[in-house]
């Protein structure tokens, strides 16, 4: 496991000015794979930026504006999470306005990342100290900033899981998160996570050392597997499926598992005994 004294010494800051102990969590779903997860006044934001094409649900105007604006839910953002490069997920131009407008905001991301915002025309250097570039490595690694004195802070881990689509996706640096905040609810955000059963093998040891709370993962891994299967395989007490258009396939429709479809809705979080 990696250690980030950077990152720890930013979101250790954020979280301090957190007091949260036994605050609701929820989830809130922006669009395609766009989530928030507050935890009292922590919040993490997962893919909440990217760019809207054919079959790619867009946020919603209202959604984006309070977004851009950190108001309501979104005031007092600490990190967000990017899982890869890919437009859907990931737009360097509307990435690097939150990141001005926000000066507080960490940015989590692949190291595939950090180049395309730097290409900008407002790039601006000091923004490196604020942007964590994880490095193209399989091994998980993690970013651990609670401690015995403070609790309240913000534990991260990460694993490179490939790209769903095969050899096509190789190069794309897809990151699965596993985020704990304030000690109390653990998220696990998966990107466009191969449905391949051999790397969620190579990482079992990763998986099961934490048992997830709330997992969401792409819709094709609940589609694909079932729900008791992923949630026995990633080690989730429960999950709410992403990456849906507005007309989600039949395998979803026919579905008893969750999955977040309208942009807006929310999932109260619950802590596993």
């Amino acid at each position: 496991m990696i250690h980030c004294p950077t990152l720890a010494a930013a979101l250790l800051s954020a979280a301090m000015a957190h007091p949260v102990a036994g605050d609701d969590a929820t989830a809130h779903f922006l669009a395609n794979e766009a989530v928030l997860v507050t935890a009292g006044e922590t919040r993490i934001l997962f893919d909440p930026l990217y760019i809207h094409f054919n079959g790619i649900q867009p946020i919603p105007r209202r959604i984006k504006r309070r977004l851009m604006a950190g108001e309501d839910e979104f005031e007092g953002v600490d990190v967000v999470f990017v899982s890869h490069i890919h437009d859907d997920h990931f737009d360097a131009e509307a990435m690097l306005r939150y990141m001005r407008r926000h000066p507080a905001v960490v940015l989590v991301a692949p190291s595939q990342a950090r180049p395309m915002m730097e290409t900008e025309r407002d790039w601006d250097d000091g923004l490196a100290d604020r942007i964590v570039a994880l490095p193209f490595i399989v091994e998980p690694m993690g970013f651990v900033v609670a401690t015995p004195e403070d609790p309240r802070a913000l534990v991260i881990e990460a694993v490179y899981v490939p790209h769903a689509g095969g050899s096509n996706w190789a190069s794309v640096q897809n990151t699965v998160y596993r985020v704990t905040l304030n000690g109390e609810i653990t998220v696990m955000h998966l990107g466009d996570a191969t449905p391949d059963e051999a790397i969620y093998e190579t990482h079992q040891e990763h998986f099961q050392a934490v048992r997830t709370d709330h997992a969401f993962p792409p819709f094709w891994l609940v589609t694909e597997w079932g729900g008791d299967v992923l949630r026995e395989r990633i080690n989730a007490e429960s999950l709410t499926g992403i990456h849906l258009g507005p007309f989600p396939p039949v395998a979803v429709r026919a579905s008893d598992e969750d999955f977040f479809t309208e942009p807006g809705e929310t999932r109260d979080l619950h802590a596993h005994e």
